[in-house]
């Protein structure tokens, strides 16, 4: 069992129990921050993920780095403007906002970047409203990405209108449900009858967290004696509190 402990990019702990059978996690996140002017969200990734913008996704647009304490502002432009974004890089996470436009004007982007704190950890970046009055942050998640592992968790107090009407399994102090996976015909046939064409919804009481298996379907042994004790392991041991 590993535990590890994140921070939310709300500012929350989190403290996670996962089976090693889980492998290697990559940890993201998601907040969303909304006051006088439309919610603009943010999403959160390990540090360097935003390299693959200028060739990936704006091949031959532009790019500017503005050296700040602790941390760089980069802007990425589309070469033909349609889309943009302004990242917080951090030595260990980094943030992301996107435009659906050209770059705003300098006025709008310094208004935006004086109106958000950004700290960077190696437990989580959190990037919270400077000042909060008339503020709301809402939609904060943690994400742990693994090799055909996903984790998505947020504060039970957060997300227990989305919750099934109808109650789950209980097991220990959680409530459990099941919902079926969003497959395509060839990945629905493979799955079916296995645990791996669900989601698995978890509510505790300070955290709702779902689990789900993505498979890779380029081995017809994917889902043997291994695998399926995989699957048990990280079900049977993953725990998630969220103290806010």
């Amino acid at each position: 069992m590993i535990q590890t402990e994140r921070i939310s990019a709300d500012g929350a702990r989190v403290r996670i129990n996962l089976p090693e059978e889980a492998g290697a996690v990559a940890w993201h996140g998601h907040t969303r921050l909304a006051g006088q002017g439309p919610a603009r969200n943010y999403s959160i990734a390990p540090a360097g993920r935003h390299r693959a913008i200028p060739t990936k996704i704006f091949p031959g647009g532009s790019g500017k780095t503005y050296r700040r304490m602790g941390f760089d502002l980069i802007l990425y432009e589309a070469a033909d403007r349609s889309n943009s974004c302004l990242i917080w890089a951090g030595p260990y996470n980094e943030a992301t906002t996107w435009f659906g436009g050209p770059v705003p004007k300098p006025a709008v982007l310094n208004s935006l970047v004086t109106s958000v704190t950004f700290t960077d950890s190696a437990d989580g970046a959190q990037l919270t409203p400077r000042n909060p009055v008339g503020v709301q942050q809402y939609g904060t998640v943690v994400l742990g990405i693994g090799h055909e592992f996903l984790l998505m968790a947020k504060d039970a107090r957060a997300g227990r209108d989305a919750l099934p009407n109808w109650q789950g399994a209980v097991i220990g102090n959680s409530e459990v449900w099941k919902e079926r996976l969003d497959l395509d015909p060839k990945q629905r046939d493979a799955l079916a009858g296995t645990p791996l064409e669900w989601r698995y919804i978890y509510a505790s009481p300070t955290s709702i967290f779902t689990i789900a298996f993505p498979q890779r379907l380029d081995s017809a042994e994917f889902w043997n004696k291994k695998e399926r004790d995989r699957v048990t392991a990280v079900m049977a041991g993953l725990k998630v509190e969220w103290d806010s």
